[in-house]
């Protein structure tokens, strides 16, 4: 199980040498050990065709291209799918090195392996029940069996407790595994305490050949047709004695070789516990059947669901990063459609003042860059005439610009502009002035409706908290209204 643990690991180590010489894109600026999983992932990406193998490979390219990464877009493009496997990369690793620690920590097992002890609690800390599997001297394992060591007793008059009636809890607790008492092939549980009640009981039995005082059945002497016994528990409980009587009908069970071996283990863990109830620990059985034996505690190994959920994790954020990139289309779409009635309104002001509208675009780059070299904010829709700008100082005509501005901006409202602005060239700045005023107004309004519109469904989402506080406020005053007639 270790070996298969440590694939991961073994893997990745096997890429790392291999990927030592992978140059990462320069604006890469990740150092220590995260650089170095970017390089796995930078090797296993040039080498997987990835891009190809899914069909969203084409979108998630629109969508860097969309978030301005148009520049480069195979670059964005390459970083952004070996940041995605880096994601996995470490998360599997990360699950191997978890599991295989709990698996060996679970193999080591616990102080019983090295002193072949079970420590007692102190007296009024309770019992505790161990899990105990029985080895031989080779290793191998030959049974398990199941101890509960009680606390430490001390003197009788330091055991003894004031008790409550429970006669009913007895019935339940005497049971054990037995459906009734009217058919009984399980142990008895006649218990010396009940927990939770003060009390000390004492069992008298009328048959101790076919059950031992414990309640622990004696098989051999029990016939074949059955036999009842009729037991009596005593209370006690300062001075006072209560008497309960029960009868159990007994029957033989028929036990496998394996339950034979677990029920004998039991009984010596039993007789060991009980022979050393006043030392501070109990020393389990060395030998069984004339063979010695060593025990180790039984523990739960979850190392391999460790693996499992970190695997999963890891491809769910594989999936999640392209939700991530299209919550960011989305984001942008956002954002460009709230600054659309200022970049109108701003046009407007411009257009007024006398600038053509080339101007007018250089103007509003130059000030995006300036205040965004400051302030670090990216406005989407700024981004766009920066590119428009750039458009028109490698010699592209106007018509063109604008027209690839309304397609990048992939919105109507800007398509709608990119059309005016083509029609400025042929009408003019006088007629264009008064198309452009309208369109603000235009534009002002409908981020009213738009804000409107978001306020009346903020409105109907309070909407459900503000009933749950209401018939909070009704039960607070009507419970005490009611509870005083």
């Amino acid at each position: 199980m270790l070996f298969f643990y440590l694939i991961f690991p073994v893997g990745i180590f096997v890429l790392w040498i291999l990927a030592r010489k992978e140059e990462l894109p320069s604006d890469m600026e990740e150092t220590g050990i995260s650089r170095e999983f970017l390089k796995i992932s930078l090797f296993v990406f040039k080498r997987l065709p990835i891009r190809d193998r899914f069909s969203f490979g084409e979108k998630v390219r629109s969508y860097l291209r969309t978030l301005g990464n148009r520049k480069n877009v195979e670059k964005a493009e390459t970083e952004y799918y070996i940041r995605k496997i880096s994601i996995v990369l470490i998360m599997a690793v990360a699950g191997s090195v978890l599991s295989s620690l709990m698996y060996l920590s679970t193999m080591m097992g616990t102080e019983v392996n090295k002193t072949q002890e079970l420590k007692r609690n102190a007296s009024g800390d309770g019992e505790y029940t161990k899990e105990l599997i029985a080895s031989d001297e080779e290793g191998k394992e030959i049974g398990e069996a199941k101890l509960t060591v009680s606390e430490r007793l001390y003197t009788e008059s330091e055991a003894d407790e004031m008790f409550n009636e429970a006669s009913e809890v007895l019935l339940q607790t005497v049971l054990g595994d037995n459906e009734s008492f009217d058919h009984v092939t399980n142990d008895l549980k006649l218990v010396e305490k009940l927990e939770g009640y003060p009390f000390i009981i004492d069992w008298h039995i009328d048959d101790y050949e076919v059950i031992h005082y414990d309640g622990r059945l004696e098989e051999e002497n029990i016939p074949e047709g059955g036999t009842v016994v009729n037991l009596i528990a005593d209370f006690k409980y300062n001075g006072r004695i209560w008497e309960q009587q029960l009868s159990a009908r007994l029957f033989k069970q028929n036990l496998t070789p394996k339950e034979k071996i677990d029920s004998e283990l039991r009984d010596l863990l039993k007789k060991a516990e009980e022979e050393s109830v006043n030392n501070d620990s109990v020393e389990l059985p060395r030998s069984y059947n004339d063979a010695v034996i060593t025990w180790k505690e039984k523990v739960e190994d979850n190392s391999l669901v460790i693996l499992v959920i970190t695997l999963i994790g890891g491809a769910a954020s594989y999936v999640l990063k392209d939700k991530e990139l299209k919550k960011g289309i989305e984001n942008r779409a956002v954002q460009m459609l709230n600054d659309y009635p200022q970049l109108v309104s701003q046009l407007v002001l411009y257009l007024g003042a006398g600038m053509t509208m080339r101007n007018i675009f250089e103007k509003l780059s130059k000030d995006y860059l300036r205040k965004s070299k400051i302030s670090g904010k990216k406005q989407y829709v700024y981004e766009e005439i920066v590119v428009a700008v750039r458009e028109l100082s490698s010699g592209v005509s106007e018509a063109a610009v604008y027209e690839n501005f309304g397609v990048r901006c992939q919105s109507r409202h800007y398509t709608r502009l990119a059309t005016l602005l083509s029609q400025n060239l042929r009408k003019g700045n006088s007629e264009m002035l008064k198309i452009l005023q309208e369109e603000s107004q235009k534009a002002f309004e409908e981020k009213m409706d738009r804000v409107r519109k978001l306020g009346e469904e903020a409105g109907t989402k309070l909407l459900l908290p503000m009933i749950m506080m209401l018939v909070i406020v009704m039960v607070i005053i009507m419970i005490p209204a009611y509870l005083s007639f």
